[in-house]
């Protein structure tokens, strides 16, 4: 066997291998070099990235400065293409934007007034009827809105299974569920009461707290189920 061969033998499948280890254990076993020949796979197809990963690491001395540096001083390195260099001040730039979204106050939604804003804001005026579940971190902070169903004028149910699905995708402590009655009035009809409770038992199974849902009428009346003196007891 010829040298290349070897060497060929030695690679087949690493980068399938690097790949299935991180979907299985996640990044924080990386070391930074590791986690850059990963990141450098999407603009080189083929060659080996652990060496470039190297290189730019000595040369820029850490991944901050590297994601800081522009597509010029990017290929005056060997080995550094335009698709190599576009691909890391993409990404430069995107970690530029996202942390100064997070240095921005988040609004935080602790309270039935605030389910019903935030419930109208996406449901007045539909023509049909909707109903969406709202997720919330430990500190009311809006995590994730998503459509459950979608009807007609006259009714639509709730996916119970997305709602689950959807508060442990994000992470959720909190939820709210909110539904509209484009051609009705706002309050609970039996089926509303019935699904509210199942959904109680469903989230405080998996420690999340449904906070309470909201019903939106035609006309944008908002009525919260949870300051209902009938429906309250439920929520807790």
């Amino acid at each position: 066997m010829d040298v290349k061969s070897e060497v060929k033998n030695i690679h087949y499948g690493h980068r399938k291998r690097v790949k299935a280890n991180v979907c299985e254990n996640g990044f924080s076993h990386l070391e930074d070099h590791k986690l850059l020949e990963l990141f450098l796979f999407y603009s080189i197809p083929q060659a080996d990235t652990n060496e470039l990963a190297h290189t730019l690491l000595a040369e820029f001395g850490s991944l901050d400065e590297l994601f800081k540096a522009d597509i010029a001083r990017l290929k005056r390195v060997k080995g550094v293409g335009e698709n190599t260099a576009v691909l890391i001040t993409t990404a430069g730039e995107i970690f530029l934007r996202a942390s100064k979204v997070k240095a921005k106050p988040k609004r935080k939604y602790i309270c039935s007034e605030d389910y019903k804003n935030l419930a109208l804001s996406i449901l007045s005026g539909e023509r049909v009827e909707k109903s969406v579940i709202f997720c919330f971190d430990s500190a009311g902070v809006l995590k994730k809105t998503a459509e459950l169903c979608s009807g007609d004028e006259i009714s639509t149910g709730i996916d119970m299974r997305k709602a689950v699905q959807t508060i442990m995708d994000c992470g959720a402590v909190k939820a709210v569920i909110a539904h509209n009655h484009p051609t009705g009035i706002a309050k609970a009809s039996a089926y509303d009461v019935d699904t509210t409770r199942q959904l109680c038992v469903m989230f405080r199974k998996l420690g999340v707290m449904l906070a309470d849902h909201v019903i939106i009428s035609g006309d944008n009346t908002a009525y919260s189920m949870y300051t209902d003196p009938s429906y309250t007891q439920m929520f807790f």
